[in-house]
């Protein structure tokens, strides 16, 4: 991180080699360990969002007072054993004092909120099996490249304005990269159990990740053309609308987003489906199908190499996400004009039109850009979650026909387009009509974002049909986990 680079060489006086060392690896294991905490967390949040669409309660058990409060109890216990040493004494004092908080935790927390703890503690203490016919050395290294790849991508997003590990200026290029080793880990994973399931499993895997990136990388390209940039924060700037006529009320607008570019709106519904397939997610799960493949390529893993295949999935949703967020919704941007130029402590300095220097913000300006990254993020993770529980399984026929009869295609006229209207706007621009065309851009991305936000809003508004309120009423009726009669 730039900033925490400068703060070890300013204020700490450290040697440029050790500087940069410490900026790079102090950083890469804190968003680590975040987004481990974020994995595990997703799981017990997956299940409480499939147990409202299936109508049940969902995990409810696992609580602090349970989980954490029997070990406290049994330990205080073993205080009356006569074995019981000094030491053991000696712990047992303050653990009993923690009672009472893991039961006011269990009144304040959402039940079944540790359920994740469990689960990672049960695949810690699983027996590691590798069956005898396996390629040993690809075996293992599977689990380990597949987790890599995914959390490879973390160092190029861009989390806020300052913080962020690493601004290269193909950025998007090398997270790409990058998340396309995935596909290797599975395939290795498939052929070295030799077992046919999971032979069929990472075969069907390679050919989906490798088809559904083309509709991915379609979508990047045309992002590029328009932000004119491979940086993930120079595209985030480019969404702020920062020019040097742009006042503080045209400027840091959320319909200058991507995402209300007409093409760019095309685009997302197709990177969002085509990350889901990249990410294995239903109804794109075809590759580890429980109905004919038992678990895919996975199939002979046991334990934490189980584990790391369901923490590569659930980082890699965050990963796809966050470019998603970075590409079409504005990165770290709050969309909200007077609240950017409220924390901008130093305005951007332009040449030529050209941003030679970024805007600084207040240190609260930049913890609320890093809220807003992580709220936008996760949103898309919630959709990614939804839909899994929603939609059924696509035949292989199906899905590979989405991805090269309708995506691909779509992505290709949506970029086309995009570079005709960049050469057209160039010519308008050196014929210097750049005011009117800056303007009319504006405000067209205004009126097109307020539509489409008010047509979502009568969508979700709108009052129940007859027929849905009789489906409604039929349901609750129902004795489906409901105890309704």
């Amino acid at each position: 991180m730039p900033y925490f680079y400068q703060l070890l060489t300013d204020s700490l006086g450290l040697a440029p080699f050790w500087a940069t060392l410490i900026a790079v690896v102090v950083p890469v294991l804190l968003i680590h360990a975040v987004i481990q905490g974020v994995a595990g967390a997703s799981t017990y949040v997956e299940r409480k969002i499939a147990a409202d669409i299936q109508r049940r309660v969902g995990p409810n058990k696992c609580n602090p007072n349970v989980f954490l409060g029997d070990f406290v109890r049994g330990w205080v216990e073993s205080v009356k054993d006569k074995r019981a040493g000094f030491i053991t004494k000696m712990v047992a004092v303050p653990l009993r004092l923690s009672l009472p908080l893991f039961r006011l935790l269990d009144k304040i927390l959402p039940p079944g909120i540790l359920i994740f703890l469990a689960d990672g503690i049960k695949l810690i203490m699983k027996e590691d099996i590798i069956p005898d016919a396996v390629d040993k050395p690809l075996f293992k290294i599977a689990p380990a490249l597949v987790l890599a790849a995914a959390f490879g991508a973390l160092a190029t997003l861009p989390y806020s304005d300052k913080w962020y590990i690493a601004d290269y200026n193909i950025g998007i290029f090398s997270i790409a990269a990058v998340t396309s080793v995935e596909v290797l880990g599975i395939l290795m994973a498939g052929w070295a159990s030799n077992n046919k399931w999971a032979l069929l499993g990472g075969m069907r895997s390679a050919a989906q990740i490798v088809s559904y990136e083309l509709p991915v990388g379609l979508a990047i390209l045309t992002g590029i053309t328009i932000s004119g940039t491979l940086s993930m924060q120079g595209m985030t700037y480019d969404q702020l609308g920062l020019t040097d006529t742009a006042g503080s009320w045209n400027s840091g607008w959320f319909w200058q987003w991507n995402v209300f570019h007409p093409a760019m709106f095309i685009l997302f519904p197709v990177y969002f489906l085509a990350a889901l397939a990249e990410c294995n997610r239903t109804p794109f799960d075809i590759p580890e199908a429980e109905s004919e493949l038992v678990s895919g390529y996975h199939t002979e893993y046991s334990g934490m190499r189980f584990g790391f295949f369901f923490i590569g999935e659930y980082v890699m949703m965050c990963v796809t996400s966050a470019i998603a967020t970075t590409l079409f919704l504005g990165g770290w941007t709050t969309g909200i004009a007077p609240l950017e130029h409220l924390f901008m402590t130093h305005d951007a300095q332009f040449v030529n039109g050209v941003m030679t220097q970024a805007p600084e913000y207040h240190w609260l300006g930049t913890i609320l850009h890093l809220g807003a990254f992580c709220a936008k993020t996760y949103f898309l993770v919630f959709i990614m979650m939804w839909i899994r529980w929603t939609l059924p399984r696509f035949r292989v026929d199906q899905m590979m026909t989405l991805c090269w009869k309708k995506l691909i295609p779509l992505g290709m006229l949506c970029l086309s387009g995009v570079c005709v209207w960049q050469l057209v706007r160039m010519y308008i621009l050196a014929q210097g009509g750049g005011g009117a065309l800056g303007a009319l851009t504006f405000w067209l991305r205004c009126f097109f974002s307020i539509g489409v936000l008010g047509g979502l809003y009568w969508y979700f508004a709108k009052p129940l049909s007859k027929v849905q309120v009789d489906q409604r009423e039929m349901l609750s009726r129902s004795h489906m986990n409901t105890g309704a009669v």
